[in-house]
């Protein structure tokens, strides 16, 4: 990920859909642009013939997340093909928070259970904190998920990342 010069209070994170199996291309770009992004990845296992590789996949297809102005949207959307929108909400392109943001990041790069996204929305359920562990602190929502009991962090319009922890490790706020 990039850094860019562009004020806090000016940019917001836009949910950039890109086509299928370019996101890491998409990521690239950005970079070479001074573009602020993120893509979350996860390790897999995929096995040929001969061996088994460990490569890293986009957590979610087909979406990188932009950090811009409002006003950079459409020369990011016509400087690269491979973006063909942005997640739109209600006639606009859907923001994601700050704190939604800051929060699926920690979950990415710090957890350490098994890490899930869901695009469904989720019921509303008990606010949570992990007590311990490298996400201690991480505010979030319980919830039953293809019936396992997990911590899920909204991504605005997006869904919500999913990551089983022990229940012991969270207290209700």
């Amino acid at each position: 990920m990039t850094q860019n010069s562009v004020a806090k209070e000016d940019a917001h994170w836009y949910v950039a859909c890109v086509r299928s199996c370019q996101e890491k291309k998409v990521a690239e770009s950005l970079e070479s642009k001074a573009v602020r992004y993120y893509l979350p990845l996860r390790r897999e296992v995929r096995r040929w013939s001969d061996r088994n590789k460990v490569i890293s996949v986009p957590l979610i297809s087909g979406v990188v997340f932009v950090r811009c102005r409002d006003s950079e949207r459409a020369a990011i959307l016509s400087d690269d093909p491979r973006i063909w929108r942005f997640l739109p909400d209600a006639g606009k392109a859907a923001v994601v928070r700050d704190s939604e943001m800051d929060a699926f990041r920690k979950m990415v790069e710090e957890g350490t259970g098994k890490l899930g996204f869901c695009s469904e929305p989720l019921k509303p359920g008990d606010r949570v904190r992990v007590k311990t562990g490298p996400l201690a602190g991480l505010e979030c929502e319980l919830a039953d998920v293809e019936g396992r009991r997990c911590v899920a962090v909204r991504v605005g319009l997006l869904g919500a990342a999913t990551m089983d922890l022990d229940q012991e490790t969270l207290e209700r706020i």
